[in-house]
C-alpha cells in the first residue's frame, strides 16, 4: 500500500509539473509525448527484462534492475538542485506571462467606454 500511494503521488506530481511548465500552445503535444513515454515504454521494458532474465536468470535481472534504479536515483538527487531552480524559473515566468488576475467580488470596478 505505501508503494502504491507513493506511485500515485509521483504520477500526480509529475503530471502537474509538466502541465504547469509547458507553454500553453505546446501543452497538448508535451502531454502526448509524456503519455507515450510513460505508457509506451513499459512493453519495451518488459521485452528487455524477459530477454535479460532468459540470458542471465531472473534473480540477476532483478538485482541489475535494482542497481540501475539506485544509480538513476543518485544521479537525479545530484542534479535535483539545478532542476528545482529551473522549474521555479519556468513556473514564475508562466505566472508572469498570465498577468495580474482581475479583481473579483467587492472592491473591483468595471469601467465601460
Amino acid at each position: 500500500m505505501p508503494v502504491g500511494f507513493a506511485m500515485m503521488v509521483e504520477m500526480g506530481s509529475s503530471n502537474t509539473l509538466i502541465q504547469t511548465m509547458s507553454p500553453d500552445h505546446l501543452r497538448g503535444r508535451v502531454m502526448s509525448v509524456y503519455s507515450m513515454m510513460f505508457m509506451g515504454m513499459a512493453p519495451l521494458g518488459a521485452v528487455l527484462s524477459g530477454f535479460a532474465a532468459g540470458r542471465f536468470g531472473a534473480p540477476a535481472t532483478i538485482a541489475g534492475g535494482g542497481v540501475i534504479c539506485m544509480a538513476a536515483a543518485a544521479i537525479f538527487g545530484w542534479r535535483l538542485p539545478g532542476l528545482r531552480t529551473e522549474a521555479r524559473r519556468l513556473i514564475a515566468a508562466a505566472q508572469m506571462a498570465g498577468g495580474v488576475p482581475p479583481q473579483s467580488g467587492t472592491g473591483g470596478s468595471l469601467v465601460l467606454k
